[in-house]
């Protein structure tokens, strides 16, 4: 790749905007007193480690929980982790190893002084000098990101975050529990659907006016993405046994609600983040995040803006398809260059081929660990730079081009697409 290194230069020159991220309250991570294999494996690697034959069991109890040292914990984790350290997952934390901790990757030598710095750092950050600032600003160069997690305006950080709003919760109240602790906070009391939809409308909202950018949806991890047109009156029975705490097949009501949601965020121009394509963790149902099945939302809901999650791997060429024809379906590579860094590249070369540029968004770290998000823009970068350089060696277009789709993809397409 001729052009390789001059497009990684300019990638790694650019501020860049984060899509998406579920990173906690600085004060809260640097208050909490676990050692640093409890935080690394409370994230993606874990899955990789339960996959190459660690036990769930083990994996709990011993790795994160508090009785062994984390040089014990190490002796029980240290063959899963040398069968799966060629993953995205396992990359990703071996250039923070590297280039945050300034140690030579992460074996038996080096894991002992990891976890010290690992609370060192924690313990500078609640005296005042921020370790998110130095990860997200000094060596990610992450000028904002777009934060799944910290709702309400008083608990989103503004120096780093713009938040999103989930509003599933209003599909999957179980029983009248369910109904009331979302119904007390806004001094609601609901007894109707009609009550129920309206008090959904108002929360969101009320959040769209106090901050957040976008509605985000993972609701592909416990159901279908198929959301087929729902009769109200049978939501409306619904509704009512659930309000009742009797036993009903919610499935009806889900739909319903999916698609009120949607009605809102229609008349209001709203974008949604949709997870779509691999579940994280071990075991789930992978067809029910197939990115086709939101077809119907996709063609009745024009106003909307669709931003569809980590490529939809392994469905990329269907997401590919799918942008292409519908103008507010967007791309959004957020999380995808860690699950398949050989995926990313070859799909961001096929979504140039098929795809405006305009609709992809490059990078989205999509971590609980703010050591993950420094290994994870690394590697997006280089692989950006990649694909780019296969379209500038071939001819396809020159490097200038390159570079400013380059620019698009890290920050102007998000800027534009999150109106940040």
């Amino acid at each position: 790749m001729k052009s390789y290194g001059k497009l990684l230069d300019h990638a790694n020159s650019l501020d860049i905007i984060d899509t998406h991220e579920h990173l906690p309250n600085e004060k809260g991570w640097a208050s909490q007193k676990h050692d640093i294999l409890v935080e690394w494996m409370r994230h993606y690697i874990s899955a990789d480690i339960v996959s190459a034959g660690l036990s769930q069991k083990s994996m709990d109890r011993d790795i994160r929980g508090s009785s062994l040292d984390v040089e014990e914990k190490w002796k029980i984790l240290e063959p899963y982790w040398n069968t799966a350290r060629n993953t995205g997952y396992a990359r990703a934390l071996e250039h923070t190893a590297r280039d945050i901790y300034g140690l030579p990757g992460i074996n038996s030598g080096t894991i002992a002084e990891l976890n010290r710095i690992f609370k060192a750092r924690r313990k500078d950050s609640l005296s005042g000098k921020s370790y998110y600032k130095y990860i997200l600003r000094e060596k990610s160069r992450i000028e904002v990101s777009i934060l799944d997690g910290q709702e309400g305006k008083d608990k989103c950080d503004p120096a780093f975050f713009r938040r999103v709003y989930r509003p599933e919760r209003f599909m999957s109240p179980t029983n009248a529990d369910g109904i009331r602790s979302l119904a007390e906070p806004l001094a609601v009391k609901v007894n109707s659907l009609d009550g129920w939809k309206e008090l959904c409308e108002k929360a969101i909202c009320s959040e769209i006016e106090t901050g957040a950018v976008a509605l985000k949806f993972g609701v592909a991890y416990w159901r279908s993405l198929y959301f087929p047109d729902a009769d109200e009156k049978l939501a409306s029975e619904t509704f009512g046994k659930i309000l009742d705490s009797r036993e009903v097949d919610t499935a009806p009501f889900q739909n319903f609600m999916l698609h009120h949601i949607m009605a809102v965020a229609d008349r209001k121009g709203l974008v949604c983040q949709i997870h779509t394509g691999l579940q994280e963790g071990n075991g789930n149902y992978l067809s029910n995040s197939n990115p086709e099945h939101l077809t119907n939302l996709f063609l009745k809901y024009r106003n909307v803006t669709f931003d569809i999650f980590h490529i939809s791997y392994p469905y990329q060429n269907v997401l590919a398809a799918l942008s292409k024809n519908f103008p507010n379906v967007m791309i959004d590579m957020c999380w995808a260059h860690i699950i398949s860094p050989s995926a990313s590249v070859n799909a961001l070369v096929e979504f140039l081929d098929s795809v405006p540029a305009s609709k992809i968004s490059g990078f989205g770290g999509d971590y609980i660990l703010i050591d993950g998000v420094y290994g994870h823009q690394k590697i997006a970068r280089q692989n950006i730079a990649k694909a780019l350089s296969a379209k500038v060696d071939e001819g396809v277009f020159d490097i200038d081009y390159a570079k400013e789709i380059c620019g698009m993809l890290l920050y102007g397409n998000p800027k534009r697409i999150f109106r940040l």
